[in-house]
């Protein structure tokens, strides 16, 4: 597929739309229309659309220093991000604080990273296919196997550290929240499953794999944006090593 991938969401369409009604003569007035109905939709101002949809490095603050705004969880459980890749998660999630600042961009994270660290939570990235591993889902997705992945994790590695402190519920973590966000494909949104339940880890296995559990499980179950998760998850063949990159990037 051509890169950067069509996102899946509302934006893209329309912006298109936004593109194919130029060629009239009341082009500005109706661009302007669209414009303020992407941005009312999406809760961002025009130059944070302007520099999601366009790529641009973000300026904010590192995701470490800021706590997300979780208050959409509920909501959007089992639904896909209204923002396209990870970074389009990000900023949905970005305190309202950022979201209400005139600097475009969310905040800072490493998009090569399989997580993304904030003060209170950590989110999981899955790709359902695709990808450097396998994150076999099993109990019908109830639960998931999720690789930290990176050069050699151990259990001394700062994010395996703090998931495993969470985990046992020790004092510094009890606060943070596990959340998984999966993508059917690397072309399409990620899909909030919600918080996770530690059930294991592997340090020996290739990439450091982690057992989540879904503690929602029983209302994903309802969704059918999950319920497509599932049988686009099943097992197909492991994707060529250029796919896997391009779903490390996105």
């Amino acid at each position: 597929p051509r890169w950067p991938p069509t996102p899946s969401s509302c934006l893209i369409p329309t912006l298109s739309a936004m593109v194919k009604s130029s060629s009239s003569s009341s082009a500005p007035a109706r661009t302007s229309r669209m414009t303020k109905r992407t941005t009312a939709r999406s809760g961002l101002s025009r130059q944070q659309l302007a520099a999601l949809v366009l790529q641009r490095p973000a300026s904010g603050p590192s995701t470490k220093t800021v706590s997300a705004d979780l208050t959409q969880l509920q909501k959007h459980l089992g639904k896909p991000c209204p923002h396209f890749g990870k970074r389009g998660v990000v900023q949905f999630f970005a305190p309202k604080s950022s979201k209400s600042s005139s600097n475009a961009g969310p905040p800072r994270f490493n998009k090569y990273a399989g997580w993304a660290e904030w003060r209170n939570a950590i989110f999981l990235w899955v790709n359902a296919v695709g990808g450097n591993f396998t994150n076999a889902f099993v109990r019908g997705g109830q639960q998931v196997a999720w690789y930290v992945g990176g050069q050699k994790p151990t259990e001394n590695s700062p994010v395996v550290k703090r998931l495993l402190a969470s985990a046992r519920g020790e004092a510094a973590e009890s606060n943070t929240k596990i959340l998984m966000f999966v993508r059917p494909r690397e072309t399409e949104p990620y899909i909030l499953c919600g918080p996770c339940k530690y059930v294991g880890h592997n340090a020996r296995k290739r990439g450091f794999e982690f057992t989540w559990e879904l503690k929602d499980f029983a209302k994903l179950q309802t969704s059918p944006d999950f319920k497509r998760l599932m049988e686009v998850a099943r097992p197909t063949g492991r994707a060529s090593s250029k796919s896997a990159a391009a779903a490390a990037k996105w």
